[in-house]
């Protein structure tokens, strides 16, 4: 049972005194230690009191001693994600631990507000943060939310109420051109076909020349290649062949564990793909599976331990290496995935074969990353219709509604 009785202070004098009111209460029945809350007014303490019974009647009744802090609720939301990939989990837990928990973490789940998550996103901004790593950074604290409202240790989620951060329009001056901050691809992080060229005779003869040329010509992803066995390459003899694509590698860092290469699926069933390798790509790959040093996994890509090669020592003592020799501006190794789509769409592919080749589960996708080539791509369809309409016109021609053309003449003697 509960009770709200006026608390008399040791000094009071009684009658119409300010004594605040205490409520006495056991919110869970018998079986819940009791509570006791002071109140200025009984109508305060009464409300308190309804509510309280209108909470647990729902099942949104909390105790405040059993709430985890946001840290605890955070390792227990991230033990649910370690079945993913590895880039993705490490992804995960250096956001958490970076951004996150230094934050949020000492603070009860009931004491994180709107205002909170806001200062930690107004806080990355400072820091120049994208927008898109601070909304992702958001929506984890999100997820963190809503696993704690499944669990009943919370009963609202602040995250919901969050504004997210956005690329904010910038004033152009004087001759300075747009800048895209959508997700195409940047010109300047592209090579020519003349300069791929260029690159791969300055490459060392070896790995590297051959890796870089599969990139260069296939567009295939670097995780894909240094995952590539020899089984996954066909090599007819006098036709082109095939690669197919069947798996990536990471060597993603996760937590208490050793580093090591994991392989992995495509993301999406559209990244599991035959790739065409024209006859040129053909006989290098052959003259490389001469020279390729064996390893335990029969990599087409192997680096001299015998395992996957790392990007950061593709880049580190190939690519850019080459780069340098060769005289052209420091690009990576998703450069050359680009530079093979760019070209295909100047080459005027259709944007499906673009899709399929690099593995993109909609055209759409394509269409979005590389807007900028098909927008500058001019196949001369309007000049093309213009010369039928106006031609038809000067040659006296009309179409009917079923579209079939009559001469001018014979119509009018009819």
């Amino acid at each position: 049972m509960a009770s709200i009785k006026r608390f008399h202070e040791p000094k009071c004098a009684g009658g119409t005194c300010g004594c605040p009111y205490r409520l006495d209460y056991r919110p869970l029945g018998t079986h819940c230690s009791g509570k006791r809350l002071f109140f200025p007014t009984k109508k305060k303490a009464e409300k308190h009191l309804s509510e309280t019974v209108v909470k647990v009647d729902r099942g949104e009744y909390l105790e405040l001693k059993k709430l985890p802090t946001f840290a605890e609720s955070a390792e227990l939301w991230y033990a649910t994600k370690t079945d993913r990939r590895a880039s993705s989990v490490a992804d995960i837990r250096a956001r958490l631990d970076q951004h996150i928990i230094p934050q949020l973490g000492a603070l009860r789940l009931d004491k994180i507000t709107v205002a909170a998550i806001e200062k930690l996103r107004d806080d990355l901004r400072k820091q120049q943060y994208a927008p898109r790593t601070i909304n992702t950074i958001i929506r984890i604290v999100g997820a963190v939310f809503r696993a704690a409202i499944r669990r009943g240790e919370v009963t609202i989620n602040p995250v919901d109420r969050v504004e997210r951060a956005f690329m904010a329009v910038r004033e152009l001056r004087g001759d300075e051109e747009t800048v895209s901050t959508d997700d195409t691809v940047n010109p300047d992080s592209l090579l020519s076909p003349e300069e791929i060229r260029l690159m791969l005779e300055a490459t060392s003869p070896g790995l590297y020349r051959a890796l870089f040329t599969t990139a260069a010509l296939t567009g295939a992803r670097s995780g894909e290649l240094f995952a590539l066995r020899w089984t996954d390459v066909e090599m007819p003899e006098g036709r082109p062949g095939y690669i197919y694509i069947r798996r990536t590698v990471s060597w993603a860092r996760l937590k208490d564990e050793e580093i090591r290469p994991r392989y992995y699926p495509p993301k999406t069933r559209a990244g599991v793909r035959r790739i065409p390798i024209a006859l040129e790509l053909g006989r290098a790959l052959k003259t490389w599976k001469l020279l390729c040093p064996p390893s335990a996994d029969d990599l087409v890509f192997p680096a001299p331990t015998g395992l996957a090669i790392r990007r950061s020592n593709a880049l580190r003592y190939g690519l850019w290496t080459a780069l340098e020799r060769a005289g052209l501006r420091r690009v990576n190794m998703h450069s050359l995935r680009h530079s093979f789509a760019s070209a295909l769409i100047m080459g005027g592919a259709p944007v499906t074969e673009v899709q399929t080749l690099l593995g993109h589960a909609s055209p759409a996708i394509t269409l979005r990353i590389y807007s900028h080539w098909f927008k500058a791509q001019d196949s001369g369809a309007v000049d093309k219709l213009s010369a039928l309409i106006l031609g038809m016109k000067k040659s006296g021609q009309k179409v009917d509604k079923r579209g079939s053309k009559k001469n001018a003449r014979s119509m009018k003697s009819a």
